[in-house]
């Protein structure tokens, strides 16, 4: 993820993450037996609920992602050739919203990929875009781009291209790719710099003014390899397999973080306090030869793209792989997970709403950083596969879980 201040260039650091792990002690439940769950349950004095699950998921045989819709390739053209997807959105009706940063343009499709129409266009201008990065939806369906290049966020009513609304960014920070997202009151969440400057995840009231702060989760700055030209960082990157914090919004108010050296996710709330933390038990799986090689090649082709800058160690790539990957928070309040086990495969673990591990879900094809976009029964993902970003749009086959 990269970080920059406004319309300055930069690549962004990571820190330290506080620490997180659950202490204390309360009341305990085992629910081994109940409904096939393995797991217990403590709520500690403070009213935090803490789910401790074994790696056997409640769902009786894994989740499946059946294709519903691709758009773009290699052989497309017009709308359905993207050069670059800044974001994604998905409406009730099925129907897909795409944000074509070259473009400075969002192109909606129906549910069975027909194109219908582009809005927005270049310029600093009244729904114009500059810069534009991410793209998410409002509680009323509209839909909002961070329209960095202009200093401000651009709301558009999804029904014809016009403007809904526009909002000055009062913050000068942002993350790419672009994580903002709205909670269910309208309130959206996005980084930015407190009054002392420090980075902070900030939650904007309904008028866009920055109300409430949480500590930014990052992880530990040792695990962080600079590129420094005449003394200055130029650019960062992590070490090779090192753990990631993760974190994104809750559309029902707070942040999920993943802490990623341990498989544990805490629900934060704006007022600071956790009021569930989650633990899977899973062993570490070992990296392979193969993996090193290739990690060390891509930080020594990094180093040749940056030219004049030097690395300040070479990688010394990490024995284990993180506990887990990249998360993000369904509409129906579970956590997806990017994970993966023994076998190598990547795949999302799910997380009920409850804290429970509810199955394993394959990641199909090769997706891209952008945030994968869930909504109801359909996973959006960016797809590279063809070479060419392309949009592929799943629909969620659940197998039946135990009651």
């Amino acid at each position: 993820m990269t970080r920059t201040r406004n319309r300055c260039g930069g690549v962004g650091a990571v820190a330290v993450l506080v620490g997180l792990a659950a202490t204390g002690c309360g009341s305990s439940s085992d629910l081994s037996l109940e409904d096939g769950w393995a797991g217990t349950v403590e709520t500690l004095p403070s009213g935090r609920v803490i789910v401790r699950n074994a790696d056997i998921p409640l769902s009786p045989s894994p989740w499946s992602l059946q294709e519903r819709l691709r758009i773009g390739s290699l052989d497309a053209d017009g709308p359905t050739l993207f050069g670059q997807i800044g974001g994604m959105a998905l409406d009730a009706e099925g129907g897909i919203y795409v944000l074509e940063p070259f473009a400075h343009e969002i192109r909606a499709f129906t549910a069975d990929g027909t194109f219908r129409r582009a809005f927005g266009r270049e310029g600093e201008g009244p729904g114009e875009l500059s810069s534009p990065s991410g793209l998410t939806t409002d509680p009323r369906g509209d839909l909002w781009v961070l329209n960095w290049g202009a200093g401000r966020y651009s709301g558009f009513d999804p029904s014809d291209g016009s403007v809904a609304d526009e909002r000055r960014r009062q913050i000068s920070f942002a993350s790419f790719p672009w994580g903002g997202a709205f909670d269910d009151a309208g309130r959206l969440v996005d980084i930015g710099l407190d009054h002392n400057g420090e980075e902070v995840i900030l939650r904007l009231d309904t008028a866009f003014v920055p109300a409430d702060t949480l500590e930014l989760p990052e992880s530990p700055a040792d695990d962080r390899i600079d590129f420094l030209q005449e003394g200055l960082r130029i650019a960062s990157m992590p070490e090779p397999f090192a753990p990631q914090v993760s974190w994104k919004p809750r559309p029902r108010g707070g942040i999920v973080v993943g802490e990623g050296a341990d498989y544990r996710l805490h629900r934060i709330e704006f007022s600071g306090d956790t009021t569930l933390t989650i633990e899977l038990d899973r062993p570490p799986v070992p990296v392979r030869d193969s993996e090193r090689d290739s990690a060390l090649a891509l930080f020594d082709r990094m180093a040749e793209t940056l030219g004049g800058a030097t690395a300040d160690r070479r990688p010394d790539p990490k024995p284990f792989k993180p506990a887990h990957g990249t998360l993000t928070v369904d509409d129906q309040d579970r956590i997806w997970v990017v994970s993966e086990s023994a076998s190598s495969r990547l795949a999302w673990d799910v997380f009920g709403a409850d804290g429970r591990y509810v199955t394993r879900v394959a990641i199909p094809g090769q997706p891209r950083s952008t945030p994968i976009v869930i909504r109801g029964n359909r996973v959006a993902v960016v797809d590279d596969a063809s070479g060419v970003p392309t949009v592929v749009v799943y629909e969620i086959l659940e197998s039946e879980t135990p009651r």
